[in-house]
């Protein structure tokens, strides 16, 4: 059994063939997906969709949602979250990629702590956005090193900053990057990193697998990060699928 951590299948690109997704999906060995809700237009859609059998939902506000977002939207999450199979908060987070203004960064660091507190409140796991943000974000965090952990989602930073967030109680989310050419540094993190620290995602429709490079991603091309994952840590892919999902299993407690 494999476990998708991370989805968006309520995206707008599933509209046409979301049911064939899903079935798909089961049929060919992931057997549990959670459906990351971190565009507020997806919260109500999303949670009518984790009301299927072996679909979890997350609910939060992506960082760079901030500014549209109000206090209604708040406090909606934090309703939602409370949702008997909300197994999350997130993703929510730090990104500075596309606009790195101190407005927008004092902006974001607001959210993740709002994000971080309603987390903290109801006792859910945080599933953590952080782009061109490391720093920052490890900053943060050490301010809540003894209460709740979670996740950091599809990994890009550092060898040096991988090692930070596993000794501070997180795991690293791995997605289809992993499997491309030039991911020289994220496959040496991989390496490096215990399995026991190490979530399979895939994102989708984002981040297709090299495989599939060009097409939209699937919840049932999970089994390419798996593979990727088996072949630089020797080891099989059974032993990846039964780790990850042992791992995922405890952290959100599916």
């Amino acid at each position: 059994m494999i476990i998708d951590t991370h989805a968006h299948i309520c995206d707008v690109r599933f509209d046409n063939d979301r049911e064939e997704v899903i079935k798909k999906t089961f049929n060919l060995g992931v057997k549990k997906i959670i459906e990351v809700a971190c565009e507020t237009n997806y919260w109500d859609k999303a949670l009518k969709l984790s009301k299927r059998d072996n679909i979890f939902v997350s609910f939060g506000i992506h960082p760079i949602d901030v500014f549209q977002a109000t206090l209604k939207n708040y406090c909606k999450l934090e309703i939602l979250v409370q949702s008997a199979k909300c197994v999350a908060v997130g993703e929510f987070g730090l990104d500075y990629h596309y606009n790195s203004s101190p407005e927008n960064i004092e902006l974001q660091k607001k959210s993740l702590a709002r994000q971080f507190n309603i987390a903290i409140k109801y006792n859910k796991p945080v599933i953590i956005h952080c782009r061109d943000a490391y720093d920052d974000m490890i900053m943060f965090l050490k301010e809540y090193e003894n209460v709740i952990k979670g996740v950091i989602h599809c990994f890009s930073g550092s060898l040096k900053q991988a090692k930070v967030f596993v000794e501070m109680g997180f795991l690293l989310g791995i997605d289809g990057p992993i499997t491309y050419k030039k991911s020289k540094a994220l496959k040496q993190i991989v390496c490096e990193t215990d399995i026991s620290k190490l979530l399979v995602e895939t994102d989708c429709p984002y981040l297709t697998p090299q495989k599939y490079r060009g097409q939209r991603n699937e919840p049932s091309y999970l089994l390419e990060v798996v593979k990727a994952i088996a072949s630089i840590k020797n080891i099989s892919v059974n032993d990846v699928a039964q780790i990850t999902t042992c791992n995922a299993v405890n952290l959100f407690n599916i």
